[in-house]
This record gives C-alpha cells, sequence and structure tokens, in this order.
C-alpha cells in the first residue's frame, strides 16, 4: 500500500474514531463539570472548606473506582459479542454486568463510611476532618446510583450510540449547578448547609443520571440488544467471565487514582495552602485528562470489534489512528495550560497564595500532559484486546514502586514539598507509557501470530 493511500485510511479511520469519541470527551467534561462546580463552591466558602471538599472529593473518587473499573468490562464483553454477531446475547450480558454494578455500588457505599470512621486518626491538619466528614456522608449514598451510570454507559460505549449520554450528563450537570448553589451556599431559599451540600447534590445527580440512562437504553434504539426487556436472576456463568476482564482493569485504576488519593492527602499534611493549592491545579489537569480518558473508551470499543473479528490489519490501524489523535490532543492541552494558568487558578479562588502555588503546579501539570494521554489511551486499545493482567502490572510498579516512592522521598526527605510529589507523579505517568507501549507491540505480534 502506497504512503499516500495509508496516510488516507488512517485519518478516515481517525475521522471514524472521532466520531464515537467526541460525545464520550464531552461526557467526560461534563462529568469533571460536576467537580470544577462543587471545587467552585467550594472556594466560595472558604479555604478549608476548598481544601476540605478536595480531599473529600479525592476519597470519594476512590471509593468510585470499583463501580468504575468492575463495570468497564462490560463494554469490551460487549463489543466482541456484536463484532462476532452474536447480538443475541448482549442484552442477557449487560442485565449481569448491572446486578455487578449493584452490588458493587453498596460495597463501595459502605467502604466510604469506614473511612469516615476512621479520619480522626489520619495526620490530617485538625481543622480539615470535620469538614471532610460533611461532604462524604451525604456523597456515599450516591455510590450504588452512580455504579449503574458506569453500567449503563459501558453499553452505550458498546452500540456506538454515545449522543444520549452527553445529553444526560448535561442534565446532570445543571441538576448540581442548581442543588449546589440551593444547598451549598443557601440561594433561592433554601438552608445553607455548605459541604453537607454539596454532598447532597453529589447523590441527587446519580440518581437523576441513573434513571435517565435506564430509560434510554429502553427506548426504540436499542431494541435490537434488548436491553432490560425482562427480569434476569444473577448468573454466576455470565458473572465470572466479565469480572475476569473487569478486576484487572479495576485494580489498574486503583492503582493509578490511589496514587493521586495518596498526593492529595499529603498535601494535607504540608499543610492548607498545599492542599488548596493541589485541588486548584488537579482539578484544571482532570479537565484535561477527560479527552484522551473519552477516547480510550471509545478505541476499546473499536478495538473489542475488530479484535472479535479477528481483523489484524484494521486492529492496527486503529491502534495507529488513536495514538495520532492522542498527541494532537496532548500538544493542544499543553499550549492551554501554560498560556491561560493564571486565569484559570484565579477562577477557582480569590487567595493570592492559592493561586501563585496552584499555577506552579499548572507548569508541572503540562510536563505530564502527553505521558499520561498516551497511558490511557493505551489502556483502552490493550482492553480491546482482551489484555488486562500485564497493564495492572505495569501501574503497579509504575505508580507505586516509582512516581509514590519518589514523590514521597521528594516532598518528605528532600525538602521540595507539593513540588516534590507531582515529580513523582510526572515520573511514574512517564515509565507508564513506555512500559505500555512495549506491551502494545508485544500483544500485536502475538494477535499477529494466531491470525497467521
Amino acid at each position: 500500500m502506497s504512503d499516500s493511500r495509508y496516510v488516507k485510511r488512517l485519518l478516515l479511520d481517525a475521522r471514524r474514531t472521532l466520531r464515537l469519541a467526541v460525545p464520550l470527551m464531552l461526557a467526560q467534561l461534563l462529568t469533571m463539570g460536576t467537580g470544577l462546580v462543587d471545587t467552585l463552591i467550594a472556594g466560595r466558602l472558604g479555604a478549608l472548606e476548598l481544601a476540605a471538599g478536595g480531599i473529600g472529593a479525592g476519597l470519594w473518587f476512590f471509593a468510585s473506582l470499583s463501580c468504575i473499573g468492575l463495570m468497564a468490562g462490560i463494554s469490551p464483553t460487549l463489543s466482541r459479542l456484536i463484532g462476532q454477531g452474536r447480538r443475541v446475547f448482549v442484552g442477557s450480558v449487560f442485565t449481569q454486568g448491572l446486578w455487578i454494578g449493584i452490588f458493587t455500588g453498596i460495597i463501595a457505599m459502605v467502604s466510604t463510611w469506614f473511612m469516615v470512621s476512621t479520619l480522626d486518626r489520619w495526620a490530617l491538619d485538625p481543622e480539615l476532618v470535620p469538614l471532610i466528614k460533611q461532604y462524604l456522608i451525604p456523597a456515599s449514598f450516591s455510590l450504588p446510583a452512580f455504579a449503574v451510570v458506569m453500567a449503563c454507559r459501558n453499553a452505550c460505549e458498546a452500540t456506538g450510540y454515545t449522543k444520549g449520554v452527553v445529553v444526560i450528563q448535561l442534565l446532570g450537570l445543571l441538576v448540581n449547578i442548581f442543588a449546589d448553589l440551593a444547598l451549598g451556599l443557601g440561594m433561592f431559599g433554601f438552608p445553607k448547609l455548605g459541604l453537607t451540600g454539596i454532598g447532597i447534590a453529589t447523590a441527587l445527580v446519580s440518581i437523576t443520571m441513573a434513571v435517565s440512562l435506564i430509560v434510554y437504553l429502553r427506548g426504540n434504539r436499542f431494541s435490537r440488544y434488548q436491553f432490560l426487556s425482562t427480569y434476569e436472576h444473577p448468573r454466576w456463568s455470565q458473572i465470572k467471565p466479565m469480572l475476569v476482564v473487569s478486576m484487572p482493569i479495576y485494580l489498574t485504576l486503583l492503582f493509578e487514582a490511589g496514587l493521586f488519593t495518596a498526593t492529595a492527602v499529603q498535601m494535607g499534611m504540608l499543610g492548607t495552602l498545599e492542599a488548596g493549592a493541589h485541588n486548584v491545579a488537579i482539578s484544571i489537569s482532570g479537565v484535561c485528562y477527560m479527552l484522551p480518558l473519552g477516547l480510550s473508551f471509545a478505541l476499546t470499543a473499536r478495538a473489542g470489534r475488530v479484535y472479535g473479528r479477528g481483523a489484524y490489519e484494521s486492529l492496527k490501524l486503529r491502534v495507529a489512528s488513536g495514538m495520532l489523535i492522542t498527541v494532537v490532543l496532548a500538544s493542544i492541552t499543553v499550549s492551554l495550560l501554560l498560556l491561560f494558568r493564571h486565569q484559570l487558578t484565579a477562577i477557582y479562588t480569590t487567595d493570592v497564595a492559592v493561586r501563585q502555588m496552584a499555577s506552579g503546579l499548572i507548569v508541572l501539570a503540562a510536563i505530564f500532559q502527553l505521558s499520561d494521554g498516551v497511558q490511557v489511551t493505551l489502556l483502552g486499545l490493550l482492553r480491546g484486546m482482551n489484555d488486562t493482567r500485564v497493564p495492572m502490572l505495569i501501574n503497579a510498579l509504575s505508580y507505586w514502586a516509582i512516581a509514590f516512592t519518589v514523590g514521597y522521598i521528594a516532598a518528605h526527605h528532600l525538602g521540595w514539598g507539593a513540588t516534590g510529589l507531582w515529580g513523582g507523579l510526572i515520573l511514574g505517568l512517564t515509565v507508564a507509557a513506555v512500559l505500555l507501549a512495549f506491551r502494545l507491540r508485544i500483544r500485536l505480534q502475538q494477535i499477529e501470530r494466531g491470525m497467521a
């Protein structure tokens, strides 16, 4: 094949990927928007509330990882079934995935209560602890509904109908804005509940979206898949294969998010200023991360379909187009972060010291945009190829043996403080991206030999 023909095929495949990915990117940005609104409202309550809200949101996210990770096996499983032409099984398998979600959400909620009961024994600023509890207790009730949301979203990704996800996520954002203003700041005649109100808003958003997505999946658009058409008891024979795929994905997410949660907690140990600045900077860099994350969801579904058909050349093309999009996205986010870092921090808080430190951390965030984008894209592609265990081990090594260790030593023993912790993040993400790239190459070679 000539170079010009390959470039045309590459660009065409990139457009097809973006057609599926853009709604997921928008949905992720809207998801991040709810966190942004929470942070903005917490910042208006005060510096202590801003710091406590950031730590509380990090702990909630840590608990929600089981809902995200254990649902992540639904998309590649359904994608392979669709690619193999076995649509008759899609609805039944999704129902079993939904059962996993319900049980997982309940367990996540209980685990959050356990964290709340132990906060007094953590080495946190004593002023932060009661404020963190104010947010976490009501927010924990959102987790069962959140697991249902993630299960339904995975079904939408696998079937290629992702535009409705954006509309429902927008609805969730609007509910969050109103509830945060009403319950967090006491507007519209409601009582001012502060961080408790923000936690209640989190629960209301998840419940609203869960109900909306279930109604959406029962619509005519999905009639060929028969989602939730009949009641089915939990069936271990169908649940087990999904857990085999999902458990390593969950552990992979746990290693990465656990690192970021541990970093947020260590910022609280360094002081209120560091915790507040970190909350602002990580929120801004997190918005950028939503773009490659949404792309990775689309690539999991697209890679899963051609992998199910045994189409090796199409699989290689989707790898190449996915990486091309990732590099372009990283270039854009790096430029925006460096150019507008001072303006972005000003949105979050009026505290001059917090804004100054956060602006410095955003420079470090710009450094790891490429490696962070590449590693999450590679994870999405590998999941589509049913490869989850080795990436899990790579993340464990990169994030905890390297990133956490280096960051801890730099921050607490070398005296680099917040900069040292972020230096550890940069190193860990870079190592993860390099190792995952090697793993993808090996996996493609294995698939080629198997198809020969």
